[in-house]
């Protein structure tokens, strides 16, 4: 069961404003996506052989493409620093 406390994190983390009144919502959409994974991990998957699992990827060339200039990239950005796109930090370390 997700606790109120994980709510506000969540939100926290995801820069997302959760209303106090929808805190409840929230916790019951998120309790129901947990049980949802909960349930995926119980799948019986004893059938299934390994060369089932295989994963084939298509190689392209490797070609030139007609390129952007950099100020015409960051100009509609909110703040460049470097030639870069600034942001604010929106990961704590605790």
């Amino acid at each position: 069961m997700v606790e109120k406390k994980e709510v506000l994190k969540i939100s926290k983390l995801s820069r997302l404003l959760i209303e106090e009144n929808k805190i409840d919502s929230f916790l019951k959409n998120f309790s129901e996506i947990i049980e949802y994974i909960n349930l995926l991990d119980q799948a019986d998957t004893t059938e299934i052989g390994k060369d089932e699992e295989i994963v084939e990827y298509s190689f392209r060339d490797d070609s030139e493409i007609e390129k952007l200039e950099v100020e015409d990239v960051v100009k509609n950005s909110a703040k460049v620093e470097n030639n870069f796109f600034a942001v604010t930090k929106v990961i704590d370390e605790e």
